[in-house]
């Protein structure tokens, strides 16, 4: 099940969801961060910030690929058959 899981082209919706709910996640992880920083001066503060906007970044690579393929399958794929070769 994982491998069938894990494969492109399978669950592309699931996949695209998953990256999209931790972006989303980082985003207000890096949001609480900043607004602590504001009022604390703490160096790992700071460091949060950059890493969790690093990783909105990242999940958001992710997330635009697995929709690419979601919308990629959608498309139907023109075969050159004989009908339209005769057409031509």
């Amino acid at each position: 099940m994982v491998e069938r899981l894990c494969t492109s082209g399978n669950n592309e919706a699931l996949k695209c969801s998953v990256h999209a709910a931790s972006g989303f996640m980082a985003g207000l992880m890096a949001a609480y961060n900043l607004a602590a920083c504001c009022y604390r001066n703490d160096r790992h503060l700071r460091v949060n910030v950059v890493v969790y906007s690093l990783l909105v970044a990242y999940e958001l690579k992710h997330t635009v690929h697995h929709f690419s393929l979601i919308n990629s399958a959608a498309r139907p794929v023109l075969q050159d058959t004989p009908l339209l070769a005769r057409c031509a």
